[in-house]
């Protein structure tokens, strides 16, 4: 039976999902990211964008013609967010993507419909939502490739129901490289603010994304693959 899961942050446009296969599920126990259905298996909802950001990947696939580099996605996209993570969507409606290649989407703004029927890599209508991170996290996570780059793949249930919680919060730790660039957001995207040495102690306030805040009041962040518990 399929689990009841409540999406708080929603990347479909129905109050209560169910998933079927999750995170390092299935018969290769590889498997990166969860497959959503509506409640009412009768719903074609609307997909989500989870958060603001610049598609960087869409492919429209109708199920037969599928001569492409990555057809197991089928009618799919990608968003890369300005953190540096990238969430996925995939088995969409084909013919049903309102974005394309490049567009900046805001957190909700509608990217497609629900893939009835279902096209790729898929038994059934469903639909397919990842997220990955630019750096290796402290979290149990899956190393792959995508557009180019090394990203880390996440439980995306936490993400979806806001539940994350980080035993690296409010603890000590001390700089493990010879530099170390604060930047001012949770991201290679943001401006460095300055460069803090090796051996450095510093405290995580919060973790987002494998990146720590170090200051408990201003947006001073660094990444977490460099800093190593005291």
């Amino acid at each position: 039976m399929p689990t009841v899961l409540k999406v708080t942050t929603k990347v479909m446009n129905t109050e209560v999902t169910q998933y079927t296969t999750g995170f390092k599920g299935g018969k290769s126990k590889n498997h990166k990211g969860v497959d959503l259905i509506p409640k009412s298996t009768s719903e074609t909802p609307e997909v989500l964008a989870y958060d603001a950001g610049t598609v960087i990947q869409v492919q429209n696939l109708d199920g037969v013609n599928e001569s492409t580099k990555n057809p197991g996605m089928g009618t799919s996209l990608a968003i890369k967010h300005a953190d540096g993570t990238v969430t996925r969507y995939q088995h969409l409606k084909y013919n049903s993507l309102k974005v394309k290649k490049g567009d900046t989407v805001k957190k909700g703004q509608v990217l497609g419909l629900y893939g009835r029927p279902t096209n790729g890599n898929s038994t059934g209508p469903h639909l397919h939502w990842d997220i990955s991170l630019p750096v290796k996290p402290s979290e149990d996570s899956i190393k792959s490739t995508f557009c180019g780059e090394t990203r880390y793949y996440v439980d995306p249930i936490p993400y979806l129901t806001r539940s994350v919680k980080h035993e690296e919060e409010k603890i000590k730790y001390k700089v493990n490289a010879s530099a170390l660039r604060v930047r001012k957001g949770a991201g290679m995207n943001y401006d460095v603010l300055t460069i803090i040495k090796r051996d450095t102690v510093v405290t995580v306030y919060e973790v987002k994304n494998g990146w720590g805040r170090i200051d408990p009041s201003a947006a001073k962040w660094c990444s977490m693959e460099y800093l190593k518990k005291v």
